[in-house]
């Protein structure tokens, strides 16, 4: 009787922990499917598109083309960090759906981020949004988003102050990112 009591529980262990691997491995491809179109996202900015990896796994896409006008340093490029991509649930079905942002830079400046909102239909993700907007995304929890804004503009002196800085909580309705609470 005690050894069919523990092959059950051995079983449910197993059928358990398989379930929550799966989850981790599906999580894992939506980052990777949702980095893969933030990079076709910037490259499609340029004519003739250069990516380079660093070995952290940020990805620059700048223009490739040889410009006369506009110096070297000038340029714009586009800054995609792998690790700043949120996965989670944003609309009511039940498939992982992603927000990355990129960061443009103009020489050593930074410009206003892109905010891409990717979501998952079809077992696909696609842009359903894309935002541009000087807030850090914190995380997604049961279709809230949450976020970090500036409550002082770009020019102020008072812009990077710790207090400056608001969290607001966002749910993605309609295409539209309405804050709550």
């Amino acid at each position: 009787m005690s050894k069919c009591c523990y092959l059950i529980i051995l079983l449910l262990l197993i059928f358990s922990c398989s379930g929550k691997e799966n989850k981790t491995v599906s999580a894992d491809s939506i980052k990777k499917e949702a980095i893969d179109i933030a990079i076709k996202y910037a490259k499609d900015k340029f004519k003739e598109a250069k990516m380079t990896t660093g070995r952290d796994g940020i990805v620059t896409v700048s223009e490739n083309r040889i410009d006369f006008v506009t110096l070297e340093e000038n340029r714009i490029k586009y800054v995609i960090n792998p690790s700043k991509v949120i996965v989670g649930l944003i609309n009511d079905d039940d498939a992982f759906d992603a927000i990355v942002t990129i960061l443009p830079v103009k020489g050593e400046y930074m410009q206003i981020p892109e905010i891409l909102i990717l979501l998952n239909s079809d077992k696909k993700l696609t842009i359903s949004r894309v935002i541009e907007s000087e807030m850090k995304i914190l995380g997604i929890n049961k279709q809230v988003i949450t976020a970090e804004i500036q409550t002082r503009s770009r020019n102020s002196p008072l812009h990077d102050c710790s207090v400056c800085k608001e969290v607001v909580k966002y749910q993605f309705k309609t295409g539209d990112l309405v804050r709550i609470e």
